[in-house]
């Protein structure tokens, strides 16, 4: 896949100047470009239903004018001190990193679902606590593209070790597809599955490392022991190896199901220090 636009759904607006310089170090590793989208509700269509016009409408109209005015201008000024932080080009700019900043009026899960769909990948901080929510289905799930989950505060991105997770699943299958590009430029690629593919795990194996060397790519392979919290032996292993990002799967009928081992992936979600892609 070869990546040339990102899309960024600020989901978590207390922490928009650390997600927008973990998006804007992700554009930056790619060449890319990279749209910031914050999303605001439109008060007035709600005092509409609430409120008859009066002068009590009209005074708080204002007073919430106001606010998410000065609200879009700040964070405007934070992406651009960010932007020339990082010497990042702000506007659409042909085969380098550059950077737009908007803000829309409207449900943020309809405007991010919508806009998610007009880029190659989208990228994003991982949901509080871990627990996928509306808005963050509608960004990472429901537009169909692969995305970069960001861990929080994230720093630095590398791509140079990687994790892969593999559970056998369609989701998993096409992430590794869709991470082909990125899979060639790292200097060591690492395969984990679970115990649970003992009667195949030999065929996997087998299959797994002669795919990838179709596209030039050599990776190592493990048999790692599951523990009883979902996502724990992944974040171990992650930990173990020093990786800079995990390559995992995701499940769409319920937003972001499972990674990797089964059940949940708040574990993962809320503790992982690297971005995952999936």
């Amino acid at each position: 896949m070869n990546i040339k636009k990102i899309f960024c759904p600020l989901i978590r607006t207390d922490e928009i100047e650390s997600d927008i310089y973990g998006g804007l170090l992700i554009a930056k590793k790619f060449e890319a470009h990279i749209d910031f989208l914050s999303s605001q509700m439109d008060f007035e269509s709600i005092l509409d239903m609430t409120i008859s016009r009066s002068n009590m409408f009209e005074s708080l109209k204002g007073a919430f004018a106001t606010e998410l005015n000065e609200q879009k201008n700040k964070n405007y000024q934070i992406f651009k001190r960010v932007c020339d932080d990082l010497g990042i080009s702000i506007g659409n700019i042909a085969s380098v990193a550059s950077a737009n900043f908007e803000t829309q009026n409207g449900i943020r899960s309809r405007v991010y679902e919508y806009e998610a769909k007009f880029c190659d990948l989208v990228v994003t901080a991982c949901p509080i606590k871990g627990e996928a929510t509306s808005t963050f289905d509608a960004a990472v799930i429901n537009s169909g593209k692969n995305a970069i989950i960001m861990p929080n505060s994230m720093k630095k991105f590398s791509m140079d070790n990687i994790l892969i997770g593999w559970n056998g699943t369609t989701s998993i299958s096409r992430s590794l597809t869709n991470s082909m590009s990125i899979l060639k430029k790292a200097k060591n690629i690492h395969i984990i599955v679970t115990k649970k593919y003992d009667n195949s795990v030999l065929d996997i194996k087998t299959r797994l490392l002669s795919y990838l060397e179709y596209h030039d790519v050599n990776a190592t392979f493990e048999v790692v022991t599951t523990t009883n919290i979902p996502g724990e032996a992944l974040l171990e292993n992650t930990l173990k190896g020093n990786f800079d990002m995990v390559i995992a799967s995701s499940y769409g009928e319920n937003g972001v199901k499972e990674i990797f081992l089964g059940g949940s992936t708040k574990y993962f979600l809320e503790n992982t220090p690297v971005p995952v892609f999936m």
